[in-house]
């Protein structure tokens, strides 16, 4: 298709968007995809870069495929595509059942779809790849483009594929165009995206660059050490604070204690990650474009992609991992031009959880040869899936995902589709030594990143946002004149921190909720004791669980009767069963004083190991080999089938592979009423080590 006419852009913006006139740099976008066939944007949040796919997918005969990992932005848009602009529109990815997916993928064979979004993760599905082959596709557009960049700050394994589907498409349909469009990407980033991206060495990317500032977003660090002091301070800034905001999190953990701290103070503030159920996940956002929630606490599973306007405020509870991520995040606030803030708290200790995060996901000369040497048939001579290598190899799961993509990718291993199972294979005869030198730079881009991100938060900054845009590019960026550095008077409002004991004694006593699941079913239930907290009674409590004749502290046999009366409010309970442990000294005595509270028998060997587990579950290294230790090994004696509530008790909760294998067991004993967990202490182990964290 040839370049539209000026006119013709402007009659479709008009009467399809109902906009008089394009943003700056909107229409010269669009004329230069038109034109050149392949375009890298790298504009501003708040920029309308949306419009630079969905007006030429309206022109394009043919399919717009458009690759993005923000699921809570592509809900918002596909529902928008349709109900604003008549644009019929779907979506691909995980987040939905496998009946949404097929109907996405009828629509768009059928040609019902215009524009069709899929996570990157599908284009590894093999089966969705060759779906996709078979598409009209006549636009791809690359989300977040900087994902696919080694030098970028949100390198993902996943998007390799990208690159491959991109030219691939283009091998079929050589009229395909391609557009590149991401918020935060430096010089660095950008000639490296630009050369994955550009069709051949000899025909270049067009790239097109704006200006980094957000003359609206007014931005500020406050510097509070310890959970107790950033909650408290966050009450007295959100209560104050006009319209709706996000409050990032580091952690899903710290979701959940920053909406549970701030709901249980009569603000509507409720938690958001991606661990949720996707429906829960739906009907959140949901609720908060529609005002219910005055704001949302959340990992950037929400905040990415949230596609609401009208953010008056964003606030960054944990330091992030890196100043481009943080400039895409906190420039959520005040996309429809009206004035925004931006606040960091910041504690020196918060460094901690980002290096943990980079270190996960840096992997090692010796991980790669772990990860060969597992890969080889079993047995039955049958390859293994991605489980399989995981649960053989024990490494920190994003270290497997990270190592097969450049295992693939340099030719030592395939994924093949073998009887529907996505297996991975040697490829025989290849001997080219691995190059890693790519991780070598990730890791140094990724600390110099964090360091960056310090300096800032700790004030060693003439201006905020002059720091950020020229960390983005924007050289000659000036001091903004708006931020607390150039405009203390400005910011004279923002509460003091200060000490609370009440949040402390909160943070102490407060619900530790215990996932539910589906499969097999099993109700939420709660742990006594945050283990990440470290406090007293956690470590006094996992010191003296082994010792005989040691007995539960008395504050927190307190916290055990509050928690069961919690639980009982919700379940009619018949009975305890106490997990079978070989470790926990004090398990009769504390099943018999739950029972007793509740007025229910309690069987003591009820639940028991049919075949013993092989290791202590903290002794293996990954969860998949948790899961992998006592699957199918308890078995559970039930007087008969049974419709009250049974109530499993157990020390520790980490992986949770335990508690759903007793789930599993009582409801094979069948039992067809509730089963509820409450264990005395929650832990995270550690993945690709022994141990907790």
């Amino acid at each position: 298709m040839d370049l539209p006419a000026p006119d013709r852009l402007a009659e479709v913006l008009r009467q399809r968007f109902g906009l008089d006139a394009f943003r700056p740099g909107q229409q010269a976008a669009i004329e230069a995809l038109f034109a050149h066939r392949r375009l890298l944007c790298i504009q501003p949040t708040g920029y309308g870069k949306s419009l630079l796919y969905q007006l030429p997918a309206t022109l394009l005969p043919g399919l717009t495929l458009v690759i993005s990992p923000l699921l809570a932005l592509v809900r918002d848009q596909v529902g928008q595509l349709g109900a604003r602009f008549d644009i019929p529109a779907a979506s691909i990815n995980s987040d939905q059942d496998d009946d949404e997916n097929a109907r996405a993928m009828a629509g768009a064979t059928e040609g019902r779809v215009k524009i069709l979004f899929v996570s990157p993760e599908r284009l590894d599905n093999l089966e969705a790849w060759r779906f996709l082959l078979g598409l009209p596709i006549d636009l791809v557009v690359v989300d977040e483009a900087h994902c696919i960049s080694t030098w970028g700050h949100d390198f993902r394994p996943s998007y390799r594929q990208i690159v491959r589907a991109v030219r691939t498409l283009a091998e079929r349909r050589p009229s395909v165009r391609v557009l590149g469009l991401t918020a935060t990407a430096n010089a660095r980033t950008e000639a490296d995206i630009a050369r994955q991206l550009a069709p051949d060495e000899a025909t270049p990317l067009r790239v097109m660059r704006a200006a980094m500032d957000r003359p609206n977003l007014s931005l500020a660090t406050v510097e509070a050490a310890g959970a107790p002091a950033k909650l408290a301070w966050l009450e007295r800034f959100v209560a104050q604070s006009p319209g709706n905001g996000v409050l990032y999190c580091a952690t899903r953990d710290q979701t959940a204690i920053v909406a549970g701290y701030l709901a249980q103070r009569g603000l509507e503030v409720a938690a958001y990650h991606a661990g949720l159920d996707p429906a829960a996940k739906r009907r959140l956002q949901r609720e908060f474009l529609d005002g219910r929630w005055r704001a949302i606490a959340a990992t950037n599973a929400l905040g990415m992609g949230i596609d609401k306007s009208d953010l008056r405020f964003i606030v960054h509870v944990d330091v992030p991992g890196s100043i481009t991520a943080y400039y895409q995040e906190v420039g959520r606030a005040g996309r429809d031009g009206l004035p925004a803030r931006g606040v960091l708290l910041y504690d020196p200790a918060d460094r901690r959880i980002q290096t943990h995060f980079i270190r996960s996901a840096q992997p090692t000369p010796e991980d790669f040869e772990r990860v060969l040497a597992v890969i080889a048939p079993d047995a039955d001579g049958a390859w293994p899936n991605l489980t399989r290598i995981r649960v053989r190899s024990g490494l920190h799961p994003t270290r497997v995902t990270v190592v097969l993509a450049e295992l693939r990718e340099q030719g030592h291993v395939e994924k093949v589709l073998i009887d529907r199972k996505q297996v991975y294979r040697r490829v025989q005869g290849t001997d080219t030594p691995l190059d890693l030198t790519r991780y070598t730079r990730q890791d140094a881009v990724r600390r110099a990143e964090l360091d960056a991100m310090i300096r800032y938060a700790e004030g060693a900054v003439p201006c905020l946002m002059q720091a950020l845009r020229r960390a983005l590019g924007d050289d000659d960026a000036p001091a903004c004149g708006r931020c607390d550095r150039c405009a203390p008077p400005a910011w004279a409002d923002l509460p003091p921190v200060e000490a609370n004991e009440g949040v402390a004694g909160w943070l102490l006593h407060r619900d530790v909720e215990i996932a539910g699941s589906r499969r097999p079913p099993m109700s939420a239930g709660l742990a006594l004791l945050d283990g990440q907290l470290r406090a007293p009674p956690f470590i006094d409590f996992m010191r003296r669980r082994r010792q005989p004749g040691a007995s539960l502290a008395p504050a927190v046999i307190d916290l055990l009767r509050r928690q069961l009366d919690a639980l009982a409010r919700r379940h009619t309970f018949e009975a305890v069963l106490p997990l079978p442990s070989r470790t926990w000294a004090q398990r009769d005595a504390v099943a018999a004083l739950a029972a007793e509270h509740l007025g229910v028998p309690w069987g003591a060997d009820a639940l028991a190991w049919r075949d013993a587990p092989d290791a202590r579950q903290g002794e293996l290294l990954n969860n998949d080999q948790r899961r992998q230790n006592v699957r199918g090994r308890m078995g559970a004696a039930l007087p008969g089938a049974t419709e009250g509530a049974l109530l499993l008790l157990d020390d520790y909760v980490g992986s949770g592979a335990t508690l759903a294998e007793a789930a599993r067991a009582v409801r094979v004993a069948g039992h067809g009423g509730d089963v509820v967990p409450l264990t005395i202490a929650k832990v995270r182990w550690r993945l690709g080590a022994r141990g907790i964290v």
